[in-house]
């Protein structure tokens, strides 16, 4: 199964191999499976960082694998290994969380037994903005200081004090609605961090129905071509 995600000018490509055998000895485990992540970004090397993160891909790599083996029913496919392929595409802000979502659409297209969606959302905390007491809020009842889905420009942009806005992504489970892991670039305090927390449940709940649709879209063109297929033989 594959999936195309994009958010933005960002665009992830992810590829799902698998159930299959594994060619490493070590990654088999005897009650479930095992989920094996491998993160690409342009022709840099493993030990690059992504833009606006300052993490290495192999630290990507952890932290995707981390956050839809939860959703996935591992128990399902015991002594196997579940390879997943991620490619990045373009990068203009949010790679992280839009990755995680790509995963997610690509699973479900592979059929992978899973209890839940693992849904991304990126959080940017402007610095200079957080720090206002009494700080305003838009029509959405989102605070000024965050901002949804930013840009590169933005993530590494500095705040109007000099000091740097912070980035979380925030993965949310779609059926108990918690979180499931949340990976931050730089510092905040907890009221901003649970702020993040409460948009991205909000915003959760787009991004699902979203997924909903690309994947029952492309089953409906998959069955109607099944169908001319057969009536034509």
């Amino acid at each position: 199964g594959s999936a195309k995600f994009s958010s933005g000018q960002t665009s992830v490509l992810a590829a799902v191999y698998g159930p299959a055998a594994p060619r490493v000895p070590s990654r088999e485990r005897p009650h479930e499976a095992t989920i094996v992540v491998v993160f690409r970004h342009g022709n840099r090397g493993a030990e690059s960082g992504i833009p606006g993160y300052g993490a290495k891909e192999r630290e990507l790599e952890r932290f995707v694998s981390g956050a839809v083996s939860s959703s996935v029913m591992l128990e399902d496919y015991p002594r196997t290994v579940i390879e997943i392929v991620v490619q990045v595409l373009k990068a203009d802000g949010g790679v992280v969380g839009v990755a995680v979502n790509a995963v997610a659409v690509a699973l479900m297209d592979a059929g992978v037994a899973m209890r839940s969606v693992p849904i991304a959302t990126t959080c940017l905390v402007n610095a200079a903005a957080a720090v206002k007491e009494g700080c305003a809020a838009d029509r959405t009842g989102m605070a000024e200081s965050l901002r949804l889905d930013p840009t590169a420009e933005e993530e590494v942009r500095d705040g109007d004090d000099g000091e740097h806005s912070s980035v979380v992504v925030i993965v949310t489970d779609s059926v108990k609605r918690g979180v499931i892991s949340s990976f931050t670039s730089g510092t905040m305090s907890q009221a901003n961090y649970l702020s993040c927390i409460e948009a991205a449940s909000r915003a959760s709940k787009a991004v699902l129905e979203f997924m909903r649709l690309a994947v029952q879209q492309k089953s409906t063109r998959e069955a109607q071509t099944l169908w001319s297929s057969s009536s034509m033989s």
